[in-house]
């Protein structure tokens, strides 16, 4: 079975929400496996870690938003790059001192599926039936508005690197079990459950 893992974050808006529970049934809805977890309330330095000080986050990030902001004909008044820097000062506020519940999930295109779990970043876009689609009325407009970070709800690693470098950020190698499910072999074989003769 490859083993592939995410990390994903139930962020402080969530958690206020009472959202925890619905957000783990989905992803075990899934099929993947837990196979770590905790609560804790960030420092700025393991924020400052996640969101990093660097050139290619902020083109990254930047480009999203920029392009986000242009697809609906409105100016954000800067550049991708100050847009990413007003992002991560913005995260970097949010989720220090707050509680956020750390997973990770693993199993096939655990990144992946996190990511379509979580839906698109900016709610009024994502589909009906991600966690975004289905419990945020968030915009960009209206986090811009109020001068804070948009609620996404939840982070969702965006590729198996990332999520890698992301878990080492938040998890000691110790944390992380390995064991068996049961319904792995309905998952991952395929001599279960037959009729016996």
């Amino acid at each position: 079975m490859p083993k592939e893992r995410t990390l994903i974050a139930i962020k402080p808006e969530s958690i206020q929400r009472h959202l925890i529970g619905e957000f783990i049934s989905k992803f075990e809805k899934r099929g993947l496996k837990l196979v770590a977890c905790k609560m804790i309330a960030p420092t700025k330095e393991q924020v400052g870690k996640h969101y990093p000080d660097d050139e290619e986050w902020y083109v990254s990030n930047g480009t999203k938003t920029y392009e986000n902001y242009k697809s609906k004909g409105i100016d954000p008044g800067m550049g991708p790059i100050d847009l990413a820097k007003l992002t991560r000062s913005r995260l970097m506020e949010h989720l220090t001192d707050r509680p956020v519940i750390f997973m990770v999930w693993q199993g096939p295109h655990a990144c992946a599926l996190g990511r379509k779990t979580a839906g698109a970043t900016n709610p009024l876009v994502a589909d009906i039936g991600s966690i975004r689609g289905d419990y945020s009325m968030e915009s960009y407009e209206l986090s811009d508005g109020l001068g804070r970070v948009i609620h996404t709800l939840i982070h969702a690693s965006g590729s198996p690197e990332e999520a890698e470098k992301e878990i080492a950020i938040w998890f000691k190698k110790e944390e992380i079990l390995d064991y068996d499910l049961v319904m792995e072999d309905v998952l991952y074989t395929k001599n279960w459950g037959k009729i016996k003769k």
